[in-house]
């Protein structure tokens, strides 16, 4: 910690300094900056006036500012910026859904940083991707125990597993979409995920239901399972929803939905979302044979 402190942590505040001068004067949000824009910052033609202005740094230039943008530091930043873009070039190859032959997007500072987010660090998991094995796991322990009879769901069960079936097989339909954009599209997929785990919650708050609380540490398989998908897997793309939803309301009301997509969900964006479908969809099969005993699914 201490070598990555002493040798990336200066390279990190130099790229925060980059990124708000940037926004600064191109007076958008950090979120909305092209990533390649900080290279003129960190290591090109706006560097030697990168100290300027009465943009608030929190102390990042209590030493001096000529130390920050030393050549190694400016080298490593610049590293840091090319090898993003590469690999988002690399991932756009992936995103053949929306490669309807309009030129690509610009790539954003706030799209990368999701991205980052949801692929984790290279060779190793990414964070949300032990909260969909927890949950597939305990999906697994509630249908062992309904297979051997280890246990039994009473009414209150029963009517429980109903109502959040219905919750989680409803069809995206939020935000609307433009007239002629057949759904569900990404950004309706997506940002359902807040909503399956406010209704959940919502469903478990009544005294009847205590059994379903928000800890889902004890109590039955039920409870269990429930609570991990919707308070582990599915709340692991709750920052990412919100995100979405600031920049879906402020998109142009003539951009493309597909464009907007492939500009603002990035391949493990999507690769993510699609994992967290997969564990609801396991929930739902069996949430409806407890709901539902004796029909056909």
């Amino acid at each position: 910690m201490d070598e990555f402190d002493r040798q990336w942590m200066p390279v990190v505040e130099l790229l925060a300094l980059a990124a708000c001068r940037a926004a600064q004067e191109a007076d958008v949000l950090v979120d909305d900056i092209e990533l390649t824009v900080l290279l003129g910052w960190v290591d090109g033609a706006h560097t030697s006036r990168i100290h300027e202005g009465d943009l608030e740094t929190h102390g990042v230039l209590g030493r001096r500012w000529t130390d920050l943008i030393s050549d190694d530091r400016r080298l490593r930043a610049r590293r840091v910026v090319v090898d993003n873009s590469l690999a988002h070039i690399a991932a756009e190859r992936d995103l053949a859904d929306t490669q309807d032959g309009t030129p690509p997007p610009p790539l954003l500072l706030g799209d990368r940083a999701r991205a980052v987010r949801a692929a984790g660090i290279p060779d190793l998991e990414p964070e949300w991707a032990g909260d969909v094995k927890g949950a597939r796991a305990q999906i697994d322990r509630l249908e062992l125990a309904l297979r051997g009879r280890l246990w039994m769901p009473g009414l209150i069960h029963r009517e429980f597993a109903r109502s959040v079936h219905r919750t989680l097989v409803a069809e995206p339909d939020y935000p609307a979409l433009p007239d002629g954009v057949r759904g569900p599209a990404w950004v309706q997929r997506l940002l359902r995920m807040p909503h399956i785990e406010s209704t959940i919650s919502a469903l478990a708050s009544p005294p009847g239901f205590d059994m379903f609380g928000r800890a889902a540490t004890g109590g039955d398989p039920l409870q269990r399972a429930v609570g991990a998908v919707a308070h582990n897997a599915v709340h692991s793309l709750a920052q990412t929803a919100a995100e979405l939803e600031r920049l879906w309301a402020a998109r142009p009301a003539d951009q493309p939905v597909a464009l907007w997509e492939r500009e603002h969900l990035p391949t493990p964006v999507r690769t993510q979302l699609l994992e967290v479908e997969g564990v609801i969809a396991e929930l739902s099969t069996v949430l409806f044979e407890i709901g539902y005993p004796g029909a056909e699914a």
